[in-house]
């Protein structure tokens, strides 16, 4: 048996063939939130946004992988797995099968790890996109690696919009129309759809100059680096046209393009997001994100702008960051300030909305 560390304790056997690493990741978060309106007032509090337990390695050998990823509690909800999926080789290449719960291949920032991140959390894009983990069966060359020219996934998942890791507590109730009584049941938590409304997303990309495509800020630095990207996704849960005017009227489709510029201490990440959900009119969403170490693989500054649609209004989200790295994004605080404002009306209360500004500082700590 062999025992080391590198950000995580690995053990793995002597001939090799099976192998374990374990990591423990926190983050500690001071926020506070104030609507600029009339008579507002901050509203603080301290809080642990994650915390997760992660395993992962190889058995039977190296074409055999594994991941588990179990959440013990984040933003104070209860415990849950993030990820767990098994990959297995299929051919050289490399080819990979992967069946399981894994962060669906579809926006680039959606797939940089929450522990990855120069800001405390994602922009609004994400949510407006739909990303988020799923379950599903795919097949792929390692694109989480960012490999040297293309990248590719594509796969077969639940549902169009993902983001059902976290499990929901549904309580049902009746009434007796005898008596009136009424009863209520809360089964177990689950993240499992009541139907199975199948959903493609297919992912292709290029990288030049080893970049880590999936990690923002350029804590290595050196010359140029580039990772370019585009994913598709397609709701296949209804083939009838229903109330729509023809069965393609009553798909939804997605479309994103993103990538990742690195050179010298500079990284620039863009996205770049079309949805149209039914027969609705497409809607449109964009980020830019650069950050420069001011010092070297220590100290960054960066910035955000994001633009994305919420309901029947628009968001635009624009914040700056200050971030320190003792130990690159395994042990570092993030600070960032900015605010998030709705355009337009209020459809109903013809309410106009002023900006809410807040800030976030975390410490984070990867053992």
């Amino acid at each position: 048996m062999q025992v080391s560390y590198d950000k995580a304790v690995a053990i793995a056997t002597r001939d090799g063939q099976f192998a374990v690493k374990l990591s423990f990741r926190s983050q500690l978060r001071f926020e506070s939130v104030r609507p600029t309106e009339s008579n507002s007032q901050f509203v603080s509090h301290f809080s642990i946004p994650r915390s997760r337990l992660q395993v992962e390695g190889r058995a039977f050998g190296n074409d055999n992988r594994y991941k588990l990823e179990f959440g013990l509690g984040d933003a104070g909800s209860f415990s849950f797995v993030k990820d767990l999926y098994v990959d297995k080789r299929l051919a050289s290449g490399p080819v990979w099968l992967r069946a399981g719960q894994w962060k669906r291949p579809f926006n680039r920032q959606e797939m940089v790890s929450d522990f990855a991140s120069e800001f405390n959390e994602r922009a609004n894009t994400a949510t407006f996109v739909g990303g988020g983990r799923d379950l599903g069966v795919a097949i792929h060359n390692d694109l989480e690696k960012s490999p040297a020219g293309v990248e590719w996934m594509a796969g077969v998942f639940n549902t169009f919009n993902g983001g059902a890791d976290r499990p929901a507590v549904a309580t049902t109730c009746t009434q007796n129309t005898m008596t009136g009584a009424i009863t209520c049941t809360t089964p177990a938590p689950t993240n499992f759809p009541s139907d199975f409304g199948p959903s493609v997303v297919v992912r292709a990309g290029w990288n030049t100059g080893e970049i880590k495509g999936y990690s923002e800020g350029d804590l290595d630095g050196g010359p140029l680096r580039l990772a370019v990207a585009a994913s598709y996704k397609i709701d296949l849960a209804n083939f009838a046209k229903r109330k729509e005017a023809s069965v393609s009227d009553n798909l939804s489709h997605g479309l994103e393009a993103d990538a990742m510029l690195k050179a010298h201490g500079l990284a620039v990440e863009v996205g770049l997001y079309v949805m149209k959900q039914k027969s609705a009119d497409a809607q449109y969403g964009v980020l830019v994100q650069p950050g420069y170490f001011v010092v070297p693989k220590h100290g960054e500054i960066a910035a955000r702008f994001a633009y994305a649609p919420v309901g029947a209004r628009k968001q635009i989200e624009a914040r700056a960051a200050f971030n320190w790295y003792w130990q690159g994004h395994a042990w570092k605080w993030a600070t960032d300030a900015g605010f998030v404002k709705l355009t337009k009306e209020d459809p109903v209360t013809r309410a106009t909305d002023s900006p809410d500004v807040q800030v976030r500082s975390m410490l984070q700590l990867t053992l």
